[in-house]
C-alpha cells in the first residue's frame, strides 16, 4: 500500500487526475447532453438589441433564413411577441442529418429553431406606433415614445 497525505491508496487503483482523465470523455458527453436539454427548454429565445433613440426605440432581432411570411409580430399586453417557425427547405438543401449516410458536418455550432419569444417594452412606449420591417434576416421593430406629462406641484396649504 502507498501512503500519501493521510489517505491510503491501493496499487492498481487510479485516483485523482488519472481517474478524472480516463472518465473525461464520459463526463463531457453527460455535460453536452445536459446542455442540450437546457438549451431545448430555452431554445426558442434568441438575443435582440433594444436601441433607445430620441423619438422612440428600435428593436432588432436576428431571424436568419426566414421570410416575412414566416415571421409574426404581435402585441400582448406591454410585450412584443415574435414567432417564427424553422425555415422551409428547398430542393437544393441537404436532407435531415439522419437521412444522410455520412454527415458532412464535423461540428454543429448553431441550428435553426422555432422562435416564440416575448420582449418587454419600455414603460413609455407608444403602443399605437409600432411598425416592423424584415430584411436580410433581421427583424427591425420601431416603437415610438409617449411624451411625458408634467404635473404641477402645489403648496401644502392648497390641497
Amino acid at each position: 500500500m502507498c501512503h500519501g497525505k493521510g489517505v491510503e491508496y491501493q496499487h492498481g487503483h487510479e485516483y485523482g487526475a488519472m481517474q478524472f482523465m480516463r472518465g473525461f470523455p464520459h463526463i463531457m458527453k453527460q455535460f453536452a447532453h445536459h446542455m442540450e436539454g437546457c438549451m431545448g427548454r430555452v431554445g426558442s429565445w434568441i438575443p435582440y438589441n433594444l436601441e433607445r433613440r430620441e423619438d422612440g426605440y428600435i428593436i432588432t432581432v436576428p431571424i436568419p433564413g426566414r421570410t416575412k411570411e414566416e415571421v409574426s409580430v404581435s402585441l400582448i399586453g406591454n410585450n412584443l411577441n415574435i414567432k417564427a417557425s424553422k425555415p422551409t427547405k428547398t430542393d437544393g438543401e441537404p436532407k435531415e442529418e439522419s437521412d444522410q449516410p455520412e454527415n458532412p458536418f464535423l461540428k454543429f455550432f448553431f441550428k435553426f429553431i422555432d422562435v416564440d419569444m416575448d420582449i418587454p417594452l419600455p414603460v413609455n412606449a407608444d403602443l399605437d406606433s409600432i411598425k416592423s420591417v424584415m430584411a436580410n434576416g433581421l427583424l427591425k421593430v420601431k416603437v415610438g415614445k409617449k411624451s411625458s406629462k408634467n404635473i404641477d406641484i402645489n403648496d401644502a396649504e392648497n390641497n
